[in-house]
């Protein structure tokens, strides 16, 4: 139900990026209802810097930050293609921040066709987090199913605060 309920509130995050705050970093801030009647989601979206030809079109990718009941997750969403997630539901992910070593990370996955997402958990989302806390800019290296492995770059300086707990 946890899952379901999660997956719920991504693809409406997704979906509806309604009450829009641009801010002076590369992200989106905002806040929306949920499926949930008077709750909200709290919302931080920045986009990567640009898309990638694939084999039928662009893909965009971008990496999500979101806040409900007191949870914040994070994530990356893509759109143009699914992310290649593995039968056990992971997909490995190299990322690098800044000048920092590169790190691989194992995201939990779901493409399921009405969400494409690779979600931060354990101690990865906390690892992900303390490179979000002191980084700039976010270079990712992500195998999709149908386009081969791809980069994308993220302007991931000026998170505010809220999201970083």
């Amino acid at each position: 139900m946890k899952k379901l309920l999660s997956t719920i509130c991504m693809l409406t995050l997704a979906l509806s990026l309604s009450a829009q705050e641009a801010t002076n970093s590369g992200w989106i801030i905002g806040e929306q209802e949920s499926s949930f009647p008077g709750e909200m989601i709290q919302y931080a979206v920045c986009p990567a810097t640009k898309a990638v030809e694939g084999k039928d079109g662009d893909i965009t990718v971008s990496l999500n930050a979101m806040i409900f009941r007191g949870v914040t997750k994070y994530f990356f969403s893509s759109k143009g293609d699914n992310f290649k997630v593995d039968n056990l539901l992971t997909q490995r992910v190299v990322i690098k921040v800044d000048d920092e070593k590169s790190s691989q990370f194992a995201l939990s996955g779901n493409n399921n066709y009405t969400s494409n997402t690779l979600t931060f958990d354990g101690s990865y989302k906390s690892k992900f987090r303390n490179m979000l806390k002191k980084g700039k800019k976010c270079h990712i290296t992500v195998e999709f199913a149908d386009n081969d492995i791809q980069e994308f770059d993220f302007n991931i300086e000026g998170l505010t605060q809220t999201f970083l707990k």
